[in-house]
């Protein structure tokens, strides 16, 4: 009996450790049991995903900062407050040992939550139907005089309204940030008359005051945050593209997670948006991934559409080289090839290079509009 009552604490010690680690485990497990099942993802995504998503970002649109910098700065703050006291508690304490494991204990079920959570309230949407599926939009192969076509396309347009933006006295790109965020919650309206699944609440995007110059330098222009349901943008990127990043950004919140379909979604949002700034951004945006694989296939053909690049889009094309051309290096290197292992473990088989996957997205839904001549 004495011996019995002397045990009850330690057992007691052990289970509130054991018993959130079990219920970790059980929610990830089920999570990989249950996500390939058919039409599985696709409920779970409509109906628990997706709605608290909208619910987090909904609550915290009120509040003007990004909040995700905010829990980023946070969670730094957190970890080096919790391991020097781990330290100090474990030089402290008698049974060291003990102490030392305690507390790496907790610290990994607390990094286990946070990864459980994102299974469930972000990882599960990329198990979902594509919006390739959804749409009935097939990117096939693409052949090369149609993604000539379609390049030129891009390219004109894009050159049209290129002089129709505010610009400075050196025609660089002029117009103000807070008026590309203030126009943002609309452009999606023209889309959605076309592709009704894409509707829903769309919120304005954050600016990143803090981390801004640290994404240009891992090389990401903007992030979708499903902690709190933010879209969040980099405000040192160039301005000229920053429009069609807010789209990119924006997609996410609509539903749609493959990032080759929100490069596509971004900018056929842009095309369609009855904003001349965003529909410049989205064609330069669109004419950067399609010159980029035109160049691939067939570099004389890309020469030949080169020459077309003139005027003010000339001038932001050349903005947004010069600009990332400093950011290249390890850094941005090990952003990439940690990134890729990301969006591979999501199912996206492309890992970065997904990104310009759009392109076969592109040439199918804008080939007929190519060679008709229409704008």
């Amino acid at each position: 009996m004495e011996t019995r009552e002397k045990s009850r604490p330690a057992l007691y010690k052990y289970l509130k450790y054991l018993i959130p680690a079990l219920i970790l485990a059980a929610l990830a497990a089920l999570y990989y049991i249950l996500s390939p099942i058919p039409g599985f993802a696709d409920a779970a995504a409509d109906h628990f995903s997706r709605p608290v998503k909208n619910f987090l970002g909904t609550v915290l649109s009120w509040i003007p900062f990004s909040v995700m910098e905010l829990e980023y700065v946070a969670a730094g703050v957190f970890v080096l407050v919790y391991i020097v006291r781990t330290v100090v508690l474990t030089v402290k304490a008698e049974k060291k040992l003990r102490v030392l494991l305690r507390r790496c204990v907790v610290l990994l079920l607390i990094v286990a939550a946070f990864f459980v959570t994102f299974l469930w309230i972000f990882s599960i949407d990329y198990r979902s139907k594509s919006f390739e599926e959804k749409s009935g939009i097939e990117a096939g192969k693409v052949e090369t005089e149609d993604l000539y076509a379609v390049t030129k396309y891009f390219i004109e347009n894009a050159a049209a309204l290129a002089p129709q933006v505010p610009r400075d006295g050196e025609g660089h790109w002029a117009q103000s940030l807070d008026g590309v965020i203030k126009d943002s919650p609309k452009i999606y309206d023209g889309l959605t008359e076309e592709f009704a699944f894409l509707s829903g609440p769309t919120r304005a995007p954050k600016k990143m005051y803090l981390f801004s110059r640290l994404s240009s330098w891992m090389g990401f222009t903007g992030v979708y945050f499903p902690y709190t349901g933010e879209s969040n943008i980099n405000i040192d990127a160039p301005g000229c593209l920053i429009p069609s990043t807010v789209a990119h950004e924006l997609a996410h919140q609509h539903g749609v997670y493959a990032e080759q379909e929100a490069n596509f979604v971004g900018i056929a949002a842009c095309l369609t948006s009855g904003n001349t700034v965003f529909e410049y951004s989205g064609y330069l945006c669109g004419a950067i991934h399609l010159s980029n694989a035109l160049y691939s296939a067939d570099r004389e053909a890309w020469r030949e559409l080169s020459a077309l690049i003139t005027g003010p889009m000339l001038t932001d094309w050349l903005d947004n080289n010069a600009y990332w051309k400093q950011f290249e290096g390890k850094v941005e290197e090990v952003s990439s090839k940690v990134y890729d292992g990301y969006l591979k473990a999501q199912g996206q088989p492309l890992g970065i290079r997904s990104y310009g996957a759009c392109v076969d997205l592109l040439v199918a839904y804008y080939l007929d509009a190519a060679v008709g001549g229409g704008a």
